[in-house]
């Protein structure tokens, strides 16, 4: 059964209100272009070199894509160049963003977490045109050439490269004009490769307005806001957050904070309004000493994704900083997120049964769950694989036509690999990867769920969960627990984790063994390696 939620009539109206001859189809470029016509000097970046006016980001923009062109790169027949960025979040890489486009390239990132030889592969897997390194990252110009035929540009003095600056003067401050249609490639980002090889993901031009609308109506941003921007820009939900922010006027904040105590200042000294968090980071947070003895009148908003976010640190947040909380579910895959916990959803908790929900689809957003096997459609409530619709999806894999064809289903819907299922009133809950499922005894056992109650237990700090070789059960879930810091860290137990399992969740699902670590093995992008865990704790019930 699909869940779509209707989009209001005004649904659409900011996304493309500002865009010339009515047309619908809102691009990368067009972002910059609507809002510098709308408040050019207005504050579209606060970074801790300059405050940059929307008017000054679109001349920028436009000088790289006179830069690019005059370079050849750009549109070629039915091929399209990829402008690559490596390096951390600064104003120039958006620049390459809104300027690649504006000559009708591919704009593309490297992870910059990878080690040398992933970022080797993704080098020669995306085939660039042109690479620019950010400050930082001149050392990588050997691999670059060793890699790729690209033409090298550096924000860093360089031997023989341009230096940054100096190539994006000599170009003319004039927008090219150039449009692609809507479903031509527009950006291109690679996925975690949790278990494999980085994917590179080709996303088309119309991705952006549905989801940017949602965002618009969901997020809250105005022309006073001040966004932080802590996400990596080679992630997709980085740039939606700067696209959102630029699309609505808001004002993003480029200073990376180096600690806890340093993000609770930034967002103190700029009067940040809206902010990107994992819980952890936000139960970090509720910790610094005099937190509750500071001015928070100005946040407005925290999203937080990749986790459920406890009832307890909840509570607390919504007590100490007075705000609003969303929570967002989505993929590289699907253009950034595709369903939203809403505010008000977190201000119910009584409804703590939502909580554990990753919200409903986004307004004109199709979401339906299908059996992972069959591929056959289910009613609501049984559990299966995520599937998402629409023009949200991806256009496939670059160069990689049979996992494309194995990802996106007939009728253009997305397989996410991710299980759950949707209740009654449209909301969304997540088991698992399908491939964490655990087999135990002839029953289903989702490692998310059991993670969830384990969160809740005092002295956990983090948790993964995952199926380890039985000779009674075939598979048995063992959990892998970092501890907190503190008294109640220190006092925990493998008998007292299993007991509090048991107490919340049926004991076929509760963990048979615990190991205690001091960290969870993580990929370049911060997602669990549960396959390493499996290997790690193979013969832990032999």
């Amino acid at each position: 059964m699909t869940v779509l939620i209707d989009p209001p009539a005004q649904y659409v109206d900011p996304a493309f209100a500002l865009l010339p001859n009515g047309e619908r189809v809102l691009r990368l470029e067009d972002v910059i272009r609507a809002r510098a016509a709308a408040t050019p000097e207005a504050t579209a970046l606060i970074t801790p070199e300059a405050t940059v006016t929307f008017a000054e980001l679109d001349e920028r923009s436009n000088r790289f894509a006179q830069a690019v062109l005059s370079m050849g790169i750009g549109h070629h027949d039915d091929q399209r160049d990829r402008v690559c960025w490596i390096g951390p979040n600064h104003a120039a890489f958006l620049e390459l963003l809104y300027g690649a486009s504006k000559a009708g390239a591919v704009p593309t990132a490297v992870n910059t977490r990878l080690s040398a030889d992933e970022t080797a592969y993704v080098l020669g897997d995306s085939d660039p045109a042109l690479v620019v390194l950010g400050p930082g990252f001149s050392h990588l110009a050997d691999l670059v050439r060793t890699t790729t035929s690209a033409q090298l540009v550096s924000l860093d003095p360089l031997p023989g490269v341009p230096t940054y600056d100096d190539w994006l003067a000599a170009a003319e401050p004039v927008d090219p004009g150039r449009a692609r249609g809507p479903r031509e490639p527009a950006l291109m980002l690679y996925s975690s490769g949790t278990t494999g090889r980085p994917k590179g993901v080709s996303l088309p031009a119309e991705a952006f307005g549905r989801g940017l609308a949602g965002m618009h109506y969901l997020i809250g941003f105005d022309t006073s806001s001040v966004a932080h921007a802590p996400l990596p820009f080679f992630h997709i939900s980085g740039i939606a957050l700067a696209l959102a922010a630029t699309l609505d006027g808001a004002a993003l904040l480029m200073v990376a904070q180096r600690s806890t105590e340093d993000l609770c200042r930034l967002m103190q000294e700029h009067r940040v309004t809206h902010t990107v968090l994992v819980p952890t980071v936000v139960a970090d947070l509720l910790q610094l000493p005099g937190v509750r003895d500071l001015d928070w009148s100005a946040l407005r908003y925290i999203t937080y994704g990749a986790a459920a976010m406890p009832e307890a640190v909840l509570r607390e947040a919504l007590e100490v900083f007075g705000c609003e909380f969303l929570q967002s579910y989505g993929l590289t895959e699907s253009t950034g997120g595709v369903t939203m916990l809403t505010a008000d959803d977190h201000r119910d908790l009584d409804a703590r049964r939502r909580l554990r929900s990753v919200g409903r689809p986004m307004p004109g957003t199709p979401m339906k769950v299908v059996d992972p096997v069959t591929l056959e459609d289910l009613p609501r409530g049984a559990p299966g694989e995520l599937c998402v619709g629409g023009e949200r999806v991806m256009l496939g894999y670059w160069r990689d036509d049979a996992a494309t064809a194995e990802a996106v289903l007939p009728g253009g819907w997305l397989r996410t690999g991710d299980g759950g299922w949707i209740d009654d009133d449209g909301y969304v809950f997540l088991h698992d990867r399908i491939k964490d499922m655990i087999v135990s005894g002839g029953e289903n056992v989702y490692p998310a769920e059991v993670e969830q109650s384990l969160v809740r237990m005092p002295g956990v700090a983090r948790v993964a969960v995952v199926g380890v070789p039985s000779q009674r059960w075939g598979e048995s879930p063992v959990a892998v627990v970092v501890r907190t810091p503190d008294e109640a860290g220190a006092a925990l137990t493998e008998r007292g984790v299993i007991d509090w399992c048991r107490e919340q969740i049926a004991h076929y699902k509760c963990p048979v063994a615990v190991a205690f670590a001091d960290a969870l093995p993580q990929n370049a992008s911060g997602k669990v390696l549960k396959h390493v865990l499996r290997t790690e704790h193979h013969d832990l019930l032999a």
